[in-house]
């Protein structure tokens, strides 16, 4: 058993020196004060993050993408505030009765490749959990900023979101 744990990080410290580190993760939740419904309503529109999270200005949609099944793609174009230009992010699932949707990052300013995320809305007794998750790599920082930005825009939007469903 030794020699496994050895072997296994001795692979974890090659990876990470040699570049080829493991997906990094992040996942942020809230408990809200309002109804699942209520919630959903606000940020269930794979756009409607134009509507509460602080550093998306504008957002649009296309459907320019077809799937396996021939059936067109949601991409959203998000225009970032403070000028840091346009993130371009491609739905990936959604379900309605679920309350959640995934997106994968396409292109733009972020710091990361591979990003895959998921945003979902559960039940909580009388509260509404929301959950926000995603894996990824670092491109251009070191895995420590790359997950501390990602963490910080996830802090910053379901703040919002909770500030939004308690008006």
């Amino acid at each position: 058993m030794r020699t496994i744990s050895g072997l296994v990080g001795f692979l974890a410290a090659f990876a990470a020196q040699n570049g080829c580190g493991f997906a990094l993760e992040v996942t942020r939740s809230i408990d809200i004060e309002a109804p699942p419904a209520a919630v959903w309503a606000l940020i269930g529109d794979f756009c409607a993050i134009e509507k509460w999270h602080p550093l998306v200005k504008r957002c649009t949609i296309s459907n320019s993408r077809d799937d396996d099944e021939g059936k067109p793609v949601a991409i959203r174009h998000l225009v970032a505030a403070g000028g840091l230009g346009t993130i371009v992010e491609v739905q990936t699932m959604r379900d309605e009765k679920a309350m959640s949707y995934s997106y994968a990052f396409v292109e733009g300013p972020l710091p990361v490749s591979a990003y895959n995320a998921t945003i979902s809305v559960k039940p909580n007794g009388a509260k509404t959990t929301v959950v926000w998750t995603a894996t990824f790599d670092a491109a251009g920082m070191t895995d420590a900023e790359a997950k501390a930005d990602i963490e910080d825009v996830y802090k910053q939007g379901l703040a919002s979101i909770a500030k939004d469903t308690s008006r």
